[in-house]
């Protein structure tokens, strides 16, 4: 969520360093502190939600878990993750751009990846304080944050922050559903676990492959919002030759990106001494099913991206949240199905 969150700004970012709407500089302006301040409020609403969604989920499954806990837990990471993930999205974005690179290549991967890194060890650090506070002391702190996550924002929104109130309302639906299929996305990897467990290396494989997908889509995802908002796409027309060199581009990529998975994923199946599959079966599996998940992610992207524009939506508050979460269900399905397919699980 993270990941969604700040890699759809840096995907603004670059759209607006492409438009010259800003500059390459960290002096604040008006359309550098909304899109800062509801960065910050979409990550206080989504850890609110998630903290109350995993309890739901934890419970239903057995594993007793109070709301207090885990939304207390999940808003103090998603603080501390904020706090690392802005200055990360705009060093990313302005020393890209300073460079003569284009924030639109770089954004949308790396910001993504650094999401998923510090999320977890945050989760980790913030149970320490909750797990030890008491029970009252407990619901004071979490009746205090909520209230606030939930009223600075409309305070702060009005008829002068026109950008601000425009990716709250346009984000938050698309976070909060991508939110919930978030915790259906293990369901196909549930399915088959025991064939994954026989051959635990093929675990191994699935982290890298669904995030190097991700930040294909995320890559793909900001040029398109980028050209929509340049005028060098016509949301009216079919696939362009510009569309088309794009698509192009994303599978010659894919193939040698989901090489690379198959090839650390054996080495490291080796290192740590797991059973896997032999290395010709791995990147044969590795390249079809990431060749097969580029293709959906390229139609999904492109439609995305243009129905959005098309409805008056700004494509980079939409696009790459919604492309991650088809990524998290659709990359699984692809993985699992080739493996079937090709008769090795």
């Amino acid at each position: 969520m993270r990941g969604n969150i700040f890699a759809s700004l840096g995907s603004r970012l670059g759209t607006y360093l492409h438009t010259g709407e800003i500059e390459p500089s960290f002096r604040i302006n008006p359309i550098l502190s909304q899109n800062i301040s509801s960065s910050l409020a979409l990550t206080g609403f989504t850890s609110i939600f998630l903290g109350f969604l995993s309890t739901i989920v934890a419970n239903i499954m057995g594993m007793p878990a109070t709301f207090q806990d885990l939304i207390l837990i999940s808003i103090i990471a998603g603080v501390l993750s904020a706090i690392v993930m802005l200055l990360l999205t705009f060093l990313v974005a302005f020393l890209s751009f300073k460079r003569g690179w284009d924030p639109d290549n770089t954004s949308a991967p790396i910001v993504t990846l650094i999401g998923d890194m510090v999320t977890l060890p945050f989760m980790f650090l913030s149970m320490l304080p909750v797990m030890s506070m008491r029970g009252f002391a407990k619901d004071i702190l979490v009746a205090v944050s909520v209230i606030l996550i939930l009223i600075l924002p409309l305070i702060y929104s009005d008829k002068n922050k026109r950008i601000y109130s425009r990716i709250i309302k346009e984000s938050l639906p698309i976070l909060l559903l991508c939110g919930m299929l978030g915790v259906l996305s293990g369901s196909t990897l549930t399915s088959r676990i025991e064939d994954f467990i026989a051959i635990p290396g093929l675990l191994i494989l699935i982290p890298p492959f669904l995030e190097d997908g991700g930040a294909l889509g995320g890559i793909l995802a900001s040029k398109l919002s980028s050209m929509l908002h340049l005028g060098s796409l016509d949301c009216e027309k079919p696939f362009s030759r510009d569309v088309g060199k794009l698509f192009a581009l994303s599978h010659l990529l894919s193939i040698f990106v989901f090489s690379m998975v198959a090839i650390f994923g054996y080495i490291s199946a080796h290192f740590l001494n797991i059973q896997t599959l032999p290395f010709t079966d791995i990147l044969i599996v590795s390249i079809l099913a990431g060749e097969i998940l580029t293709l959906i992610v390229n139609l999904v992207t492109y439609y995305t991206a243009i129905l959005s524009f098309k409805r008056g939506i700004d494509p980079d508050n939409v696009t790459i949240p919604i492309i991650t979460s088809v990524i998290d269900l659709v990359g699984s399905v692809c993985l699992v199905g080739v493996l079937v397919m090709l008769g090795m699980i």
